[in-house]
């Protein structure tokens, strides 16, 4: 099912081996530091010419504020030490009481990162959130 379309709520951020509680969305971005590599050599005069240098990628998510979740990644984040996310499908369909865990058919990815941005928000009258963002600190791979 090389082309099957994905629910946004199958999807999910681990860490740690299990999901982030209430999460609402996420989202992952890959980029590509480029560097010009324009010479008298590159064809038209008009258009530069450039080349991928290095990729970096960063994961953020929006939560419901949960005091074990929130505390959880506020101690990852002041240990300054990477943690192991994992972007993948959950595992089943039904809630599992320790929470979800990624599929153990992995076709997600994986890597190393560091917290560096912890929001929290706490409107009047509605439901306290939190966000966070990952920035890795080498490759995501995809799981095998």
């Amino acid at each position: 099912m090389a082309n099957e379309i994905i629910n946004g709520s199958d999807l999910m951020v681990f860490m740690g081996g299990k999901s982030i509680a209430y999460a609402t969305s996420h989202s992952l971005t890959i980029s590509a530091e480029t560097i010009d590599v324009t010479s008298k050599d590159s064809g038209n005069g008009d258009w530069s010419s450039s080349t991928v240098k290095k990729f970096s990628w960063e994961c953020s998510t929006e939560n419901l504020y949960s005091k074990e979740a929130y505390s959880q990644l506020y101690t990852a984040m002041i240990a300054k030490s990477p943690v192991t996310l994992v972007i993948d499908l959950k595992e089943g369909e039904t809630l599992p009481e320790q929470g979800w865990v990624p599929a153990t058919a992995g076709t997600g990815y994986t890597g190393s990162a560091i917290i560096t941005s912890l929001d929290m928000s706490a409107p009047d009258g509605d439901n306290a959130t939190f966000s966070y963002t990952f920035t890795g600190t080498g490759a995501l791979t995809p799981r095998s």
